[in-house]
């Protein structure tokens, strides 16, 4: 196991030790990000008041909005749903991606759980994907691979490659890309690690890694798990700093 490897190990305890209260608080604002974060990577841009506005379920300015509502209400759901789907152990499976794929589409999409039929990867990625008449067969063999290899290795490693090889097979038109990275941190969090939120602004050193070897996903992976971790730590100290001037108030008023 290489160093940083240990080192998230030992560090990821800020994330994994907040009480029940304080996960819930620093999960909103956590969520909250990778919502922000992964749409980015997309090439939506997006405002913190857009994510509210969402999530609360004010009315929509126009169409455009009302579908980036929709996306972000979506994803949340996927998000509570890797959390529930973790506890239950349930396996990364052909059934489980695709129903992730129908939770991202509109109940009447022709398109939701389906492969793409075109040999091109849509929206931002350019990418070497696998022709769409043959998409069938690596998926299966990704499945395989992530059985019989993959699923064996150190969890960080195993998120990342598996990303990696997901987005290769790249199995859907539309949102393949949130797919790949819902499944990289539901691997994650199923083994009792801090999502990996990979910033705008690593969007280059993403796509990069991708049209790359697929070891080169893990650093990216490890530099947004360090980013979760740390962004915990500092949540966890400003708590306890608080709390630190509450009790010395609260003495001040006894003197």
């Amino acid at each position: 196991m290489s160093l940083t490897y240990l080192e998230i190990d030992q560090a990821r305890a800020d994330y994994l030790e907040l009480s029940d209260e304080l996960r819930q608080t620093f999960d909103d604002r956590l969520f909250q990000s990778w919502l922000y974060h992964d749409h980015m990577l997309e090439g939506v841009v997006l405002t913190e008041s857009d994510i509210n506005r969402a999530l609360t379920g004010r009315p929509c300015r126009n169409y455009c909005d009302g579908l980036v509502q929709k996306s972000l209400r979506r994803m949340m759901g996927c998000i509570r749903q890797l959390e529930t789907d973790a506890s239950r152990g349930v396996d990364v499976s052909m059934d489980w991606l695709k129903d992730l794929h129908r939770s991202m589409c509109d109940a009447d999409d022709e398109h939701a759980g389906r492969y793409r039929k075109r040999d091109t990867s849509p929206g931002v990625y350019h990418l070497d994907v696998v022709p769409y008449k043959s998409i069938s067969y690596y998926f299966h063999k990704f499945l395989e691979e992530w059985d019989a290899e993959l699923s064996t290795v150190h969890p960080i490693r195993a998120a990342a490659m598996a990303h990696w090889e997901f987005m290769r097979v790249f199995p859907f038109d539309e949102r393949t890309g949130i797919v790949g990275r819902l499944m990289m941190n539901y691997i994650l969090i199923k083994n009792f690690y801090p999502p990996a939120i990979i910033h705008a602004n690593d969007r280059h050193h993403y796509f990069d890694a991708l049209n790359g070897h697929r070891a080169d996903m893990v650093p990216v992976v490890v530099e947004a798990m360090k980013g979760t971790i740390e962004a915990a730590r500092i949540f966890r100290q400003r708590v306890e700093q608080q709390r630190m001037q509450q009790q010395s108030h609260r003495h001040q008023i006894a003197m």
